[in-house]
């Protein structure tokens, strides 16, 4: 037992009833800490020797009171609690003491009716009476706090701090009992006073947000937490704060105002609204959503919208959204919902970053737009486009050879007809151009049908670049290549080159005005540039966004030239089936920048 009690958590001694002696048979680890004593200087030794009176304290009546009880323990074979005893310990190593207030239980341990030891229990409860004289500095302290500060008995005022008489206008004397509930607001007074009467009865601490009436009689909110205040376990008072957050309560209301606002002309629109965490998580949908869906908010919740994605398009758009998680890119894809009727239908999925102030984001609010109709009509346009791009193609290919063939007739000829020779080369001219409209026609519905295919391969990019412009007509417009000398990637060669032709030719076309092109190749630790620069006229900025689009052709008043407006559109598609990524940058009056980037992989 004794070993069992030195390792108690608790402040115990084990003493012998030797009286009046009362030795020390054990002592608890606890009991060492709270008297700052040790246990080889207490073992065998009388727990009065240990622990004296202060001598220089002549109304010190500690070792008396304690004598006593440990008398009545012997006497009575039954436990004895003392009332709490002032009872200072001998500081170590020095002739002082230290102030201490202790709860003192006395039990004995009785074996065939006899009396073995006496358990010597303390509760150290020194800060509570300490607390307990400090009353004036404690009133002292709450009357400089900018915060309104009472006291109560149960629900019974006791207290109030200055604070609370200068922004209420109530005196000490009327805030005391029920009275400082006159400040409160007529509303908020009843809900006030039955959750203080909880919390007494609970024991339990509460937390509110309130009003109350100034001196000048105006509302201000208030935020309030109150405690119970403990003495030997058992709460004595209530004790409460209140801090003015009227300007905090007026912004939050402005706020709920406006987000009420924002759902009632968000319910109102077409357009399906959705509002997502930062780590993409829904927060919010519109009515649209929902009429639109079929779902509820539970099942829509968190992931929950994924179910409604067509099961084709699920991971197409999760990689896309992931993408913009990951990076804080804006987030544009089409795919398909599914209605409340059950079908498809075809959306178009946008959202966009909401930053704080240090530039994190925080939310992302996105919209889903219905785009079905304009994506059957672009379907049946694409089968269209195939089917007569096809049906031109076989003619084309046919009437290409035959003028070929009219040429090398004429060659052949001492005397040929120099008109006639220059119809024959205007037919070619012309029907090459053509051949090339079908191309890029096909092109253009293999990337809307997602069969544009690229095949991989390594070659060295700058012969590449090399050979590919040696056959262009560059006119009086000089061409120089610039940076890397020789660097190797893994592409499809024919489709970079088609990229390039493609840039040159733009350049020679819209900046005929140029001295000459620029083709730059530069490399980075995880990609291979190429940029086409040129010193022509510019590009308007309002422009840029849309010159990879579908079918956009930059046009002014006085310059029109031929084509469809899908070759930069298909150098997009090609570029970005590369895992690449591809550019503009253009000033008015000193000319535009065309650039692509191709990864770069390991052998």
């Amino acid at each position: 037992m004794l070993a069992i009690i030195k390792n108690l958590p608790g402040n115990y001694l084990i003493l012998l009833p030797n009286t009046p002696h009362y030795t020390i048979a054990e002592v608890s680890a606890a009991y060492n800490v709270a008297t700052y004593s040790r246990r080889e200087d207490l073992i065998g030794v009388s727990v009065f020797e240990a622990f004296p009176d202060d001598p220089n304290d002549p109304a010190a009546d500690g070792v008396l009171n304690l004598s006593n009880s440990f008398a009545e323990v012997l006497e009575t074979k039954r436990n004895h609690e003392m009332p709490v005893q002032r009872y200072p310990v001998p500081a170590a190593g020095r002739d002082s003491f230290i102030e201490k207030f202790w709860v003192p239980v006395n039990t004995p341990v009785i074996v065939n009716d006899q009396v073995l030891y006496i358990i010597h229990s303390v509760t150290d409860v020194t800060q509570s009476k300490q607390l307990k004289s400090r009353e004036e500095y404690f009133k002292a302290l709450a009357d400089e706090s900018p915060f309104m500060i009472w006291r109560s008995a149960g629900p019974s005022c006791i207290y109030v701090n200055r604070a609370w008489i200068e922004t209420t206008g109530i005196s000490f004397e009327n805030s005391l009992g029920s009275g400082y509930f006159n400040a409160f607001h007529p509303e908020d007074a009843a809900l006030q006073k039955s959750l203080l009467k909880q919390a007494v009865n609970n024991n339990e601490s509460y937390e509110s947000t309130f009003r109350i009436l100034d001196h000048k009689g105006d509302i201000r909110w208030v935020f309030m937490r109150a405690s119970p205040s403990q003495v030997h376990g058992a709460t004595v008072e209530y004790i409460g704060s209140m801090i003015d957050v009227t300007t905090q309560e007026l912004a939050a209301q402005r706020i709920r105002e406006s987000e009420k606002q924002f759902r009632q002309l968000a319910d109102s629109i077409i357009q399906m609204i959705w509002v997502t965490d930062a780590e993409g998580m829904h927060e919010y949908y519109n009515q649209r959503w929902y009429d639109f869906t079929g779902t509820t908010h539970e099942e829509t919740e968190g992931e929950g919208w994924n179910h409604v994605f067509h099961p084709d398009d699920r991971e197409r758009a999760w990689k896309v959204w992931r993408h913009s998680l990951q990076t804080g890119t804006p987030y544009e894809i089409e795919y398909r919902l599914r209605k409340y009727t059950g079908e498809y239908i075809w959306v178009l999925g946008r959202a966009a970053p909401y930053f704080d102030n240090d530039g994190n984001i925080i939310k992302w609010f996105g919209t889903c737009t219905d785009i079905n109709e304009q994506k059957i009509l672009q379907q049946q346009k694409d089968e269209f486009i195939n089917i007569a791009s096809h049906e031109l193609k076989t003619p084309l290919t046919g009437l290409s050879a035959n003028i070929q063939f009219m040429e090398k007739m004429l060659h052949k000829r001492q005397d040929p007809d120099p008109l006639f020779v220059k119809l024959v080369g205007a037919s070619y001219t012309n029907v090459r151009k053509l051949n090339k409209l079908v191309d890029e026609l096909l092109n253009a519905n293999s990337i809307g049908t997602g069969e544009l295919a690229v095949k991989k391969d390594w070659f060295e990019l700058i012969g590449l670049i090399s050979e590919a412009i040696a056959y262009l007509n560059t006119g009086e417009i000089a061409i120089r290549q610039t940076g890397l000398k020789a660097i190797d990637v893994h592409a499809d060669a024919g489709k970079i080159e088609q990229v390039v032709v493609n840039y040159v030719n733009n350049a020679l076309k819209y900046a005929s005005e140029s001295e000459f092109i620029e083709i730059n190749v530069s490399e980075s630790d995880k990609d291979v540039k190429v940029s086409v620069i040129d010193r022509g006229k510019g590009i308007a900025e309002e422009k840029l966004k849309y010159l990879f689009d579908r079918y956009y052709q930059v046009e002014s008043k006085s310059e029109r030239y031929s084509g469809m407006g899908l070759g930069l559109y298909i150098c997009a598609s090609i570029i970005n089936n590369h895992g690449g990524k591809i550019g503009v940058e253009s000033t008015l009056s000193k000319g535009s920048t065309f650039w692509f980037t191709i990864p770069k992989d390991e052998r």
